[in-house]
């Protein structure tokens, strides 16, 4: 009688060469999904990079827009953090009608876009004015937080300018992040920052003494996070930016 089947030993061959095969093939799939997340790490870190670095460019050109005539472009000027004043949501309009000195409030076209609490500049032939809103303004009406000093005629620019500050918190020392603050509401624009460095230039490319005199932002940024095998994955950019010249 032929009994067909496996023996114990080859049994055990069959089972460690499957267990080398599996073995094989857990490693190839660890390594394959190591590099997968790697490389999408690598991705999303500089995507937000380049997103928080064009809407940093994209702000600072404005830097000074909207503010009193002669006022300089940048306000604050560290080494992480500039502050400075833009419209940065292109509110504006018109006076529709002519207001008097001492009057509380305005009528503008068009009517939308106007929060109480924001600070907006009135200017007319004889200069310009700065007032906070008193209310949110959305029949056309602006109410002012106090009064005209002089007479302005119809057709009068009126403007929203933001307070707009960037700078680098380590609030939380695991994940340093470049914030976006404007008007006092802030939010993570870059994070998992390693360094985040501000330097300030004149036209010629000399280093700006006064607030007064910047016109170019030096930005560079690093940002990096740990690996699945513990290495660090960084990314750099540096970028000079243009400042509006009042």
């Amino acid at each position: 009688m032929n009994n067909a089947g496996f023996s114990l030993a080859e049994a055990m061959v069959s089972a460690t060469l499957g267990a080398v095969i599996l073995g094989s093939a857990l490693d190839m799939f660890v390594t394959q999904h190591a590099h997968y997340q790697g490389q999408r790490t690598k991705v999303e870190l500089q995507q937000d990079l380049r997103g928080g670095v064009r809407l940093l460019e994209s702000e600072l050109r404005l830097a000074g827009a909207g503010a009193l005539t002669g006022s300089a472009p940048v306000s604050v000027m560290a080494a992480d953090e500039v502050v400075f004043h833009a419209n940065v949501n292109g509110v504006r309009g018109a006076l529709t009608e002519a207001a008097a000195s001492g009057q509380d409030h305005v009528s503008i076209r068009p009517g939308a876009g106007w929060a109480k609490g924001k600070k907006v500049v009135i200017c007319g032939p004889s200069g310009c004015e700065e007032h906070l809103l008193d209310r949110s303004g959305t029949s056309g009406r602006l109410s002012l937080s106090d009064r005209l000093a002089r007479d302005f005629p119809a057709g009068s620019r009126v403007e929203v300018v933001n307070r707009v500050r960037y700078y680098l918190s380590r609030s939380d020392p695991k994940n340093p992040k470049v914030m976006r603050e404007v008007d006092r509401g802030a939010n993570p624009l870059i994070e998992h920052v390693e360094s985040f460095s501000l330097t300030y230039l004149r036209d010629n490319g000399a280093p700006a003494v006064t607030s007064g005199e910047v016109r170019l932002v030096r930005v560079r940024l690093e940002t990096g996070v740990t690996d699945s095998r513990r290495g660090r994955i960084r990314r750099t950019h540096t970028q000079e930016m243009g400042v509006r010249a009042i």
